[in-house]
């Protein structure tokens, strides 16, 4: 804990990115010496307050997760610690800090995801998709959302496959509340994570920041439905980034709109899923 705390504190350093806590911790090996050369010279380096890290805001919230995470309430791993998932540092700049509700599975996992307002056709391929993918033995990855997410979730628990979700607010934040069931099952069977600090609610910018820990986790990304601007173009341009595969399907229906995601993926080469 002595180390996850520092790493904590640093993280939470103004100043300090998460490209930056890489290069420190991978400079310094472990995050109380990062914190400690951060805090005796890097900091005035970067013409940086050395009050900053005093905020009693900031004080209370780090200590308040450190106790909930000696309660055993969920679990915490920082950058380049075991149990870390190796697959976040495929990113350039990968989450310094990560919550949990349970450690992560050793299993091979498949991001499926698409649309909040989805059609009855995207419902009904989700779920033929996600049995699929679990008869291989995949377990099931989404963010958690309504729609095409909430279906990949609850397809994989009613297969008693396993199934993560990461959120894009704190792992003690339930949203959307219509997925308050569901979360609290997948709190109980499967894990919930996310990279923010417990409490923090919705806000518009974490998703899109969330999606590129989806693509990352997943050796499959899945896109079911997508509009061309949606945040599941998003997650699968990071899938792209990092050489994941990208499965998608043809629009069922010819409601060009709704299916715009799924033309732009099929048109840049992405796999046609279809069923055996």
């Amino acid at each position: 804990m002595r180390e996850f705390a520092a790493a904590l504190r640093l993280s939470r350093e103004k100043g300090v990115g998460a490209a930056t806590f890489r290069r420190l911790v991978e400079e310094y090996i472990t995050p109380s010496l990062a914190l400690e050369a951060w805090n005796n010279k890097l900091k005035k380096q970067h013409c940086l307050s050395l009050v900053s890290q005093n905020k009693t805001e900031t004080v209370d919230l780090i200590a308040q997760t450190l106790k909930k995470i000696e309660m055993g309430m969920f679990y915490g791993w920082y950058y380049s610690q075991s149990g870390y998932p190796d697959r976040l540092k495929d990113l350039g700049e990968p989450p310094p800090v990560i919550f949990a509700s349970a450690p992560f599975f050793d299993k091979p996992m498949v991001a499926v995801v698409g649309a909040r307002k989805m059609t009855p056709e995207a419902a009904c391929m989700a779920a033929e998709i996600v049995k699929h993918f679990v008869g291989k033995g995949y377990a099931i990855l989404s963010g958690g959302a309504a729609g095409v997410d909430a279906v990949a979730h609850e397809t994989a628990l009613a297969e008693n496959a396993l199934t993560a979700a990461v959120l894009g607010t704190g792992i003690d934040v339930v949203y959307p509340e219509c997925n308050r069931e569901l979360l609290n099952k997948i709190r109980t069977s499967g894990i919930l994570a996310t990279e923010l600090m417990p409490g923090a609610a919705p806000v518009k910018s974490f998703f899109p920041t969330r999606n590129r820990i989806i693509a990352a986790l997943a050796e499959i990304v899945v896109v079911v439905q997508a509009s061309d601007k949606s945040g599941s173009m998003i997650t699968a341009a990071w899938a792209s980034r990092l050489g994941r595969r990208i499965v998608t399907i043809v629009p069922p229906t010819d409601d060009l709109q709704k299916w715009a995601g799924n033309q732009m993926l099929i048109r840049s080469g992405a796999e046609i899923f279809k069923l055996p």
